[in-house]
């Protein structure tokens, strides 16, 4: 009786083979993967650039107002959060880049987690009277966007008439490509931006 000849394993043609196919299909899925990572940081960019849109909003609609304080937070016209400064690129305004703690900038954190400023809170005696800081307006405190970077508001609009409130991340470059100040704000280049309407 003869006995059949026992495997000895893969040649070196298959492993050799399986190897191709495992490059081929990993060089297929990289950018597949690349593009699933982008697109979950600008979905969170948006997310959080909303989310601080819609606290801004709460905000202005308690402070502004106010007899003791009349514009709320348009003493600063530059509020930041936490991160890295992103840089400037075409289309946008070095006025983003103020340093907290310099004139008119402020932390995002102290108006809307902590009150560090101080904001009044009055009893509602007349109609003209708001109530004041009634936060906190978000959970925890700002941290940076998803590439590392601050998120800043631009609150000068509620001084100088324009249309809107801008809420910034600089998005994947780095660089803020969208202007400072104006009626009419148009987002540049690849940055995420939400609007916050004042309140009427």
């Amino acid at each position: 009786m003869r006995l059949a000849k026992s495997a000895t394993g893969v040649s070196l043609v298959e492993t050799a083979a399986a190897l191709a196919v495992s490059a081929v299909v990993a060089g297929a899925a990289v950018p597949a993967i690349q593009d699933y990572i982008t697109q979950a940081r600008f979905t969170r960019a948006i997310q959080d650039a909303h989310t601080i849109a819609t606290a801004v909003a709460r905000f202005e609609g308690d402070v502004l107002g106010q007899q003791a304080n009349p514009r709320g937070w348009a003493t600063f016209d530059l509020l930041v959060g936490a991160g890295v400064a992103p840089s400037i690129g075409t289309g946008g305004d070095p006025k983003w880049l103020r340093p907290t703690g310099s004139a008119m900038v402020g932390a995002l954190d102290d108006q809307l987690v902590t009150n560090a400023v101080g904001y009044s809170t009055f009893p509602p005696r007349q109609a003209n009277w708001i109530r004041g800081w009634h936060g906190p307006y978000l959970e925890s405190g700002i941290g940076p966007d998803p590439w590392g970077r601050r998120y800043a508001i631009n609150i000068r609009t509620l001084s100088t008439g324009a249309s809107c409130t801008v809420v910034i991340s600089a998005g994947p470059n780095g660089l803020i490509e969208t202007p400072f100040e104006g009626v009419v704000i148009v987002p540049g280049g690849d940055d995420v931006v939400a609007l916050v309407a004042p309140p009427r």
